[in-house]
């Protein structure tokens, strides 16, 4: 039950960030979501996932007290054979609860926007197919609407307006689960309040999310608050996956202003 990468338990900051790569000075600094997910996991009583995870699973029927756990941090998932970019998740655990093994994948953040929206992605994907004909750009959205949300019905909005990076984190922890053998998923956004965060960039990216589970739930999720679990979702699947696997989607918000400062073996 620990946080490891390339088969070394990482024990502090240091080890977290030497194994999962180079990051830019602007990521792996204080208040921002990739250094305090980092000590978020770091600092629980040994053995044990944080606190506010455990409350936020307990609390939720499907999901139960963890019995045991393992997680990998910058974990690179695929969700399509077309050879692309895999989408970096923050932090993959697999669960095993009194229901049986289930998949996180976390998505920190603090107010930065969940990448651009699906109508820019789309044109530069356009622009790139143009450039180089062989390009997959626009196969590849084209895979995830389908699978995600499948045909527009009416009255929903357009996916123009949903932010590109909630897809491919659902998409890459959804193609995982199946690749484990997993029948329910989690994905996690785990948002970080600090000193520095911008209240109007958080609301913004509440109303991203919301549009998201909305055209997801085809109308019957428009929002989450922290502390909440909702789903299981009924996604299309296909292409991205080809077994039947129940989707959630989290949210736990924890206010680094609140926090007391005291000396922890991540900082040594």
């Amino acid at each position: 039950m620990s946080i490891s990468k390339n088969g070394i338990i990482l024990t502090n900051l240091n080890e977290w960030q030497e194994q999962t790569g180079p990051k830019k000075s602007t990521h792996w600094t204080e208040n921002r979501g990739s250094v305090e997910l980092a000590k978020e996991w770091l600092n629980t009583e040994q053995g044990k996932v944080p606190a506010g995870v455990s409350w936020l699973l307990e609390k939720h029927e499907t999901f139960g007290p963890v019995i045991s756990w393992k997680g990998e941090p910058e974990v690179k998932l695929n969700f399509d054979t077309f050879g692309s970019q895999p989408k970096t998740t923050d932090l993959v655990i697999e669960i095993v609860d009194s229901h049986g093994s289930f998949l996180i994948g976390v998505e920190a953040t603090t107010d930065e926007a969940f990448s651009d929206s699906v109508s820019k992605t789309l044109c530069n994907a356009l622009e790139r197919k143009i450039k180089s004909p062989n390009s997959n750009g626009i196969e590849r959205i084209e895979q995830l609407v389908a699978g995600l949300f499948g045909s527009r019905l009416k009255g929903e909005s357009s996916v123009g307006t949903i932010r590109y990076q909630l897809m491919t984190t659902c998409a890459g922890i959804l193609c995982e689960g199946e690749r484990r053998g997993n029948d329910r998923v989690l994905m996690l956004i785990h948002e970080f309040v600090g000193k520095d965060t911008k209240a109007d960039k958080v609301a913004r990216n509440a109303v991203d999310v919301g549009k998201f589970l909305s055209r997801l739930s085809h109308g019957k999720v428009n929002g989450i608050k922290s502390g909440d679990i909702v789903g299981p979702f009924k996604i299309p699947g296909a292409p991205l996956i080809s077994t039947p696997i129940e989707l959630y989607i989290g949210k736990l918000t924890t206010d680094l202003r609140r926090i007391r400062k005291q000396p922890s073996k991540t900082n040594q």
